[in-house]
């Protein structure tokens, strides 16, 4: 399991965003406890992909939670690995990349 707290200055810079070291985790297979962030593009299943811990005393919690129930470690892990997979590779970032291209390109091309 890992561990994720957003710096203060990217918690304020870049509100709604969760950071690369989120995606990573998620991606590795690594069941993970964040502080909170505001999920704005719905982008993982809080509680599902990942755990959330508002303070000290509910990281312990959720650290001992997946310490003692393999099973809970394991449904986080595979459920985030599998958001990762099925939504956020660089094959999907670059098929969005180009369609908003091809929607620039039609404005674009009728003077919008």
């Amino acid at each position: 399991m890992t561990v994720h707290v957003p710096r203060r200055p990217y918690v304020d810079a870049l509100p709604g965003i969760p950071t690369i070291r989120v995606f990573e985790a998620l991606a590795c297979g690594i069941p993970l406890v964040s502080a909170p962030w505001r999920d704005d593009e719905d982008l993982f299943d809080e509680g599902t992909d990942f755990l959330v811990a508002r303070d000290g005393d509910e990281m312990k919690r959720q650290l001992n939670a997946l310490r003692n129930d393999p099973e809970l470690a394991r449904s986080v892990a595979q459920s985030g690995r599998r958001r990762v997979l099925e939504q956020h590779t660089c094959a999907h970032r670059v098929d969005e990349l180009l369609a908003i291209l091809r929607r620039i390109g039609a404005r674009a091309a009728t003077g919008g």
